[in-house]
């Protein structure tokens, strides 16, 4: 008994070292302590967004996005093949409204052979809806199983491509969930000078995508025929060498009001294969020289969009050797890297648009073909050397997390202030000192010395409560300092239960050490079923809940472990020193009774 007695007492000695250990950073601070320190004890308990302030933002997902241009990308893969295999040259493929391809021959004999031997490859995603011998058209849409998986991915990916782009920055234990189709964002202490860029970094899009501009086309020319001569908008035209093609004119609008040139181009109609898209620019003057003021320019583009950011592998910030100013070097994956060689070998003498969340980043003129799965997105605008860095830096990162699959659209935002979280830490803090106090003292005055045990026990309690949540990076709540409290009570009715066993046991004339030994081995049971109930609660809040609820329940979890072990085992521990030691003949455990 003495040796055994011994390895307990170190055992637990060394636990609760451990434990305070691990709260120190906590207490006292990370600035306070020696770097040693700081270096192998990591830890930190983080205050939760109610308690320290910072951002709750919900964003919901816009799936249509998504399946439209997986559609896209399968009406290119469909026409490459048609091309490749069946050597037919003069398919048109396009997407019609959200998840259906055309398929568009030049007659009936090459609809023909789109058999379904052809199909089979992508029987798995697309049905098919019929065909207009008419118009030689063969239409698909996508089955409404492939469409939900779709939508299921685009979730599911923006949740890690927020987080990705949230830990880019730093933001110290954000919380990042899905709730159905929506997503719940919460930063806590995030300070107001990042708040505006961290929000801008998570909602935007980073859809890089190539597309070919039609410069051969005269659609702009003849819808700026339309235009009044001294309007906003105005028509212009530039020549650059097309290679085998021969000089290249095209025109173009251009207008420093981009409100007014939407509203116009909003009024054309446009053929279902080509989109306009707007680019920013500097303007200049007569002779060709950069102006402080900003246009906006068209680009007649191909609808289609031949290349992603998903391909990318890394980007990384480079500057420019001629102007110096920051660009976003990027290299594709080896898929990617075939692609883009491709497209710039089928395109030499073209113009390729580098879109960047659907605005023209720059569209350069293809002028042979590029291998080595590298590009560059160049940076411009009116801003300082440090903006400009600031945004390649953002930039880089969002594309090395990925992008979005779809757009956000951010349906709910509130900010905590500090001050209220000041305030809720200090009521929380002293509603749980008033709790802590109450049971102390009830403890004492009910049952005397196994009451002085218990609140040892719930002490060292609190301490191993506090101590795994600093371990586990565990985020402390204001529902948290309710779980705190409510695992006070949990430990000292581990003890109350102990304590009437081992009053019932001595009533039945049962030495000290008997009576112990029976008060714990009758109570543990009933113990653990009273616990193991709350506990499935607690496992439930933590699946189902968010944000303050989930802080709720690890605290209570946490709490039901750490009361059953100091409950059960460290006041036992207590009683078996005071049996051997003091050898009793009576244990005081309460206030005598009546029967």
């Amino acid at each position: 008994m003495e040796r055994s007695w011994w390895w307990k007492a170190i055992g637990h000695l060394l636990l609760i070292v451990v434990a305070a250990v691990y709260l120190v950073p906590t207490l006292i601070g990370e600035e306070r302590l020696p770097g040693w320190y700081n270096k192998y004890v990591k830890a930190k308990l983080q205050l939760g967004l109610d308690l320290q302030g910072g951002i709750h933002l919900v964003y919901e997902v816009e799936v249509d996005k998504a399946v439209s241009d997986k559609t896209d990308r399968l009406a290119a893969d469909i026409e490459e093949r048609l091309l490749r295999d069946k050597k037919l040259p003069r398919v048109e493929v396009s997407r019609e409204g959200r998840d259906e391809i055309a398929v568009r021959c030049v007659s009936a004999k090459d609809l023909g052979q789109i058999d379904r031997t052809f199909l089979a490859e992508f029987r798995s995603n697309l049905d098919e809806v019929g065909r207009d011998a008419a118009t030689n058209t063969l239409r698909l849409r996508l089955n409404p199983k492939y469409v939900e998986e779709v939508g299921e991915y685009a979730i599911r990916q923006a949740v890690e491509t927020i987080r990705g782009r949230i830990d880019e920055f730093g933001v110290a234990e954000p919380t990042i969930l899905r709730k159905g189709g929506d997503i719940v964002v919460e930063l806590p202490g995030l300070t107001r000078r990042h708040f505006d860029r961290v929000k801008r970094q998570i909602g935007r899009t980073a859809q890089l995508e190539f597309k070919m501009v039609d410069d051969e086309s005269d659609f702009l020319a003849r819808a700026g025929e339309k235009l009044p001569a001294d309007g906003p908008i105005k028509v212009r035209t530039e020549t650059y060498d097309g290679k085998s093609h021969g000089a290249v004119t095209y025109s173009y609008l251009e207008s420093r009001d981009k409100r007014a040139l939407r509203q116009f181009l909003d009024q054309l109609k446009l053929p279902k294969d080509r989109e306009i898209l707007l680019g920013e620019e500097f303007a200049k003057d007569e002779k060709g020289n950069r102006l402080p003021d900003k246009i906006w320019n068209t680009y007649f583009v191909k609808r289609r969009t031949e290349l992603t950011g998903e391909y990318i592998s890394d980007a990384q910030v480079m500057w420019e050797d001629r102007t110096g100013r920051p660009e976003v070097s990027l290299t594709f994956d080896r898929t990617g890297a075939e692609v883009f060689e491709r497209l710039s070998g089928d395109n030499i003498g073209r113009r390729m648009a580098i879109v960047l969340d659907n605005s023209i980043n720059s569209a350069p003129v293809l002028e042979s073909r590029i291998g080595g799965g590298r590009a560059r997105i160049t940076l411009g605008g009116l801003r300082s050397p440090q903006e400009l860095q600031e945004e390649a830096n953002d930039l880089a990162a969002v594309l090395r997390t990925g992008a979005l699959p779809a757009p956000l659209r951010k349906t709910f935002e509130s900010q905590v202030g500090p001050t209220l979280g000041s305030d809720t830490i200090k009521r929380g803090a002293a509603a749980f000192a008033i709790g802590a106090g109450a049971i102390v003292l009830f403890m004492l005055y009910y049952y005397r010395l196994a009451g002085c045990f218990a609140d040892i026990a719930l002490l060292i309690n609190m301490l191993f409560v506090l101590a795994l949540m600093a371990g586990f990076h565990a985020t402390l709540t204001l529902p948290g300092i309710a779980g705190l409290v409510l695992t006070l009570g949990m430990s000292i009715d581990a003890n109350v239960l102990i304590n009437e066993r081992i009053r019932e046991e001595m009533r039945l004339g049962k030495t000290a050490r008997a009576a112990v030994e029976a008060g714990y081995a009758r109570a543990f049971w009933s113990i653990f079923d009273s616990q193991l109930t709350t506990a499935i609660a607690g496992i439930v809040l933590l699946q189902y809940g968010s944000g303050p609820i989930r802080g709720f329940a690890v605290t209570m979890l946490i709490g039901i472990a750490t009361s059953i072990f100091t409950g059960v085992y460290v006041t036992r521990l207590l009683f078996d020193l005071y049996v051997v030691k003091a050898r009793p003949k009576i244990i005081s455990v309460g206030l005598p009774r009546t029967v």
